[in-house]
């Protein structure tokens, strides 16, 4: 079954190597990313200020620095922000629109296949994994016969294997790293896929589902350059990083919000 240009994959064993690398569920940066790359790296979501007609993106940096927050590798959304996601809020004249979460922006994605592509012998062999979660999925819709379709509720879906990973179930698609730009939910809507990685292992890249952000896991010189990159903005980060909201014990949590 082809989702676009993917192929939707029966043998899972591609990604073995990924179940054997992933630690437990919400204790670290290795439990979005397997372990054993030389660096990582998050490439941050940006936020959005509406100028005119214009959204132009907002670093978080420049929100940290607006609010007087610190920057650093396990910094959270809301602690530099002052603000839960899905709240409403805003900073008028710093931004407007949070930054996506769940889902590598579209323009980032991009940026990440151009440079990755140089970092892999095996472009044209590249693994996806989908979330199966997700509203509107086209893998779904072709599960259900037709992407078109809409679900009945009560209809079961023809079994297709699934990726088991900590508190996450993922299908697994194959295709060129070129279909980094195609979206697996309908239109207009747009959805990454959640990890990627080409069949030599050069490389992974994580997008998990709650966070807006992304990691990037590599060589050292492709980390550098991602460092480099004036279309994306990363922090260095580590394998044993925090990844929850208590992580940040650098800047203050807004009031209200989980655990209040």
């Amino acid at each position: 079954m082809f989702i676009g240009s993917l192929q939707l994959q029966d043998d899972l064993s591609p990604a073995r190597w990924i179940s054997d690398r992933i630690h437990p569920f919400a204790q670290d940066v290795g439990s979005l990313i397997p372990e054993g790359f030389d660096a990582y790296v998050r490439v941050l979501h940006p936020a959005y200020r509406h100028e005119g007609n214009d959204r132009v993106a907002v670093t978080w940096a420049e929100i940290a620095a607006a609010n007087g927050r610190t920057v650093h590798p396990e910094m959270q959304w809301p602690h530099i922000s002052g603000v839960w996601e899905h709240s409403g809020g805003r900073h008028p004249g710093v931004w407007d629109q949070e930054p996506e979460v769940g889902t590598l922006p579209r323009d980032h994605a991009a940026v990440l296949a151009d440079l990755l592509v140089t970092y892999t012998a095996t472009p044209e062999r590249v693994w996806f994994g989908v979330w199966d979660g997700w509203g509107g999925s086209l893998v779904e819709g072709v599960l259900a016969g037709g992407a078109r379709r809409p679900r009945r509720r009560d209809e079961r879906l023809p079994a297709a294997p699934r990726l088991e990973l900590p508190g996450r179930s993922y299908y697994l698609l194959s295709g060129s790293i070129d279909a980094v730009a195609e979206s697996l939910v309908g239109p207009p809507a747009w959805q990454s896929a959640n990890l990627w990685w080409p069949e030599d292992r050069a490389w992974c890249v994580a997008t998990e589902i709650d966070f807006a952000w992304t990691y990037v896991g590599g060589r050292q010189a492709l980390i550098e350059d991602l460092g480099r990159h004036p279309g994306l903005e990363v922090v260095p980060t580590r394998i044993d990083h925090g990844v929850t909201y208590d992580s940040d014990q650098l800047n203050p949590r807004p009031p209200g919000g989980p655990g209040s």
